[in-house]
């Protein structure tokens, strides 16, 4: 007798503000996980399909679906996302309150990204408080990592951003630098583990990934992916 599918793991990158690198984030922990033998897939659900787009050369090695959270209502949305037949799907969530609700409502693991700008900070508080309000009303457990992006922690300016990211009491995730192979990657479609394995930006997102990893490990255990050609 075939046993129930398994739910997927949900894995939202979301911030209330634009700019901050969800979606180079969102691909290249999508590829990592995939790499790594995760069977996964990503939604893309901001209208600007700026993962569709990285995705379009056809070089990735894991589905994305484009699945604009404008355009339908949110529970009808989240049901298509939780029949995704893979056993992780990583959310790269458009940058509105509504979207953040949502991601907040059906994720199990919120990402949040910030760079080293006030406003970015003044954002991601005010993006943890709307996680604190649905955290309230949803009885599952919802784990939340802060990652502080283009950042230079060896910079003064890059060592104040971690503190005032861990002192809102989440995870912080290591720092991700202001790298241009992600902006190589993109252009050519593919990962930056495939464009430049080992180098910063590469072994950044691996341990990033990491992070991610050990929140659920159970969750986030090695699985055949399906076949999406």
């Amino acid at each position: 007798m075939d046993l129930p599918r398994r739910a997927p793991c949900l894995i939202s990158f979301a911030q209330r503000k634009g700019g901050v690198g969800k979606t180079t984030l969102a691909v290249s922990v999508a590829a990592e996980l995939a790499a790594r033998g995760v069977d996964t897939a990503l939604v893309d659900a901001d209208p600007q399909a700026s993962a569709c787009e990285w995705a379009r050369p056809g070089n990735l090695a894991f589905p994305v679906y484009g699945m604009p959270l404008d355009r339908e209502p949110v529970a009808m949305w989240a049901r298509r996302v939780r029949e995704i037949d893979a056993a992780c799907v990583v959310i790269d969530a458009p940058p509105h309150d509504r979207a953040v609700g949502a991601a907040v409502a059906i994720s199990d693991i919120l990402v949040v990204p910030c760079t080293p700008s006030g406003l970015d900070i003044e954002s991601t508080g005010q993006t943890l408080g709307i996680v604190r309000a649905v955290r309230e009303r949803r009885p599952a457990h919802l784990d939340v990592l802060l990652v502080p992006n283009r950042v230079d922690a060896r910079t003064l300016e890059g060592r104040q951003v971690i503190d005032e990211l861990r002192g809102f009491g989440e995870a912080v995730a290591g720092p991700i630098g202001n790298r241009q192979a992600f902006v190589r990657a993109f252009s050519l479609g593919c990962s930056v583990a495939e464009l430049a394995p080992l180098e910063k930006a590469d072994l950044e997102v691996r341990a990033l990934a990491d992070s991610v990893m050990r929140l659920r490990p159970q969750r986030l255990a090695s699985r055949p992916a399906a076949n999406f050609a």
